[in-house]
């Protein structure tokens, strides 16, 4: 969101690559035909989708020419168009043809946001009412073919304690190291300890063993927890969205409102700054100021990585001010799944980062555990419902999807796994239990609506 650090959107996930590729946004290349054409593409085009075009989807019969049959839905209008038997798209509006899903979905966007300057087509353009995302993963299933390993198979084994995806006995938390092993950054250091993983996780520090104030309170609705542990189950990837709120500077706290969950895959650099211009906009309209962030860890604990800790340090420097313009910003880390016990809530960690002293700028930032208190909202917003349904389309589909009627823990399925996690942030209005029918109904109905259509 802060033009100065890099977005946590654009870092590449500790957990492992993203499955799904984009075309380059408005980019009006011809599509790779037939025959001859269609054997220049690689082999690491069947494993991960970059390459794959509306014609090959063509051939292959996963999908079929047709008029009116695509369709983009933005910022309240809609634009229709004609697949064409080329794979090309000709738009209804003005029967311009264009070469890919991203060419049109970008000029489409433009027309509504002249300041838009990039975008997924196969996120945003729509075979039949499903998003072209969906058709691009169930080529590229067929291309490995049904007995080819899943690449995800390994990461839902890890998540399940017990069925057809038992753990095996050896499985342990990553270990956390402590600040103090960190040493130096620089090789040229005498407390240089070597060269540490980005990947490494690092132990929290406690203001109060420091002797030590928290340098500001923080509360946060249990609305936008709902929302960001809704988001951190539906994958076994990593995930990251941003939180809006307000910062009161005479009483030095902070008011973490709501969650905005980020529909793009991580080290998606081009989708990213769609997705984040759209979430800027979201907070203008609601009168909040971007005021943190949060992501998962899917497959370890909630300590942050030293990845997590730069990428928090970096927004703390972007979003300081001066002055009176001081507004802190936080990082979350959700693990939703425990790996060696049955425990069904999600773990959700605060952390701020104290940064190294002025005259020892080589060593690493300290991450700090903060204290918040959940605050209960009065009842559910529809911009949390809709939220729930935007993100849960956005996965639906993809191979790292959840499958929540697999057993997590003896007799309970990944669904009651979620919904029993949920149930601790529900708003009042909710005692009833709607909510956690509806996202029965919301998971269950869309993993029914992939497998049928991966048929």
């Amino acid at each position: 969101m802060a033009s100065e650090p890099s977005s946590p959107a654009d870092n590449d996930s500790c957990e492992g690559d993203d499955l799904e590729d984009v075309d380059s946004a408005g980019e009006e290349i011809e599509s790779v035909g037939s025959g001859s054409a269609r054997k220049r593409v690689s082999a690491r085009t069947v494993l991960t989708g970059r390459g794959v075009t509306m014609a090959m989807l063509l051939s292959d019969g996963i999908l079929e020419p047709g008029d009116a049959c695509l369709s983009i839905d933005y910022l309240g209008q809609k634009f229709v168009g004609d697949l064409l038997p080329n794979g090309k798209i000709k738009w209804q509006g003005s029967n311009r043809v264009f070469n890919s899903p991203s060419a049109w979905a970008i000029h489409c966007k433009k027309m509504v946001n002249p300041s838009k300057k990039s975008g997924c087509g196969w996120a945003s353009v729509k075979y039949k009412g499903k998003k072209l995302d969906i058709y691009k993963t169930i080529w590229f299933r067929k291309q490995r073919g049904a007995n080819a390993p899943d690449r995800h198979a390994k990461a839902r084994q890890a998540l399940s304690l017990s069925g057809s995806f038992r753990v095996k006995q050896d499985v342990k938390e990553r270990p956390s190291v402590k600040h103090t092993s960190l040493g130096s950054r620089d090789p040229d250091h005498p407390q240089y300890t070597g060269y540490k993983d980005p990947n490494t996780l690092v132990e929290y520090s406690h203001f109060s063993a420091l002797g030590k104030m928290q340098p500001f309170t923080m509360s946060i609705t249990t609305n936008c927890l709902l929302l960001m542990d809704f988001h951190c189950h539906l994958t076994t990837s990593e995930v990251v969205g941003y939180l809006g709120g307000k910062w009161d500077p005479a009483s030095q706290h902070l008011s973490i409102l709501q969650a905005f969950p980020c529909r793009c895959r991580l080290g998606d650099k081009e989708n990213a700054i769609m997705v984040e211009e759209e979430i800027r906009q979201g907070m203008m309209l609601r009168g909040l100021s971007l005021v943190g962030w949060y992501h998962s860890h899917p497959h370890c604990q909630a300590d942050p990585s030293l990845r997590d800790v730069d990428c928090q340090m970096e927004y703390q420097v972007a979003m300081k001010g001066l002055g009176a313009t001081y507004q802190p910003c936080v990082g979350f880390i959700v693990a939703p799944f425990h790996l060696t016990e049955p425990i069904v809530e999600s773990t959700i960690q605060a952390f701020w980062v104290m940064p190294p002293p002025e005259h020892k700028p080589h060593e690493y930032g300290m991450p700090m555990s903060m204290n918040f208190t959940a605050i209960q909202d009065s009842y559910l917003t529809q911009d949390v419902v809709n939220e729930m349904k935007w993100v849960s389309d956005y996965y639906s589909g993809a191979p790292d999807f959840l499958f929540f009627k697999e057993p997590w823990h003896q007799d309970k399925t990944f669904l009651e796994k979620v919904k029993g996690s949920l149930a601790k942030k529900l708003p009042k209005d909710q005692v009833s239990g709607q909510l956690l029918d509806f996202v029965q109904s919301l998971l269950t109905t869309q993993q029914g609506q992939e497998k049928h259509t991966s048929r």
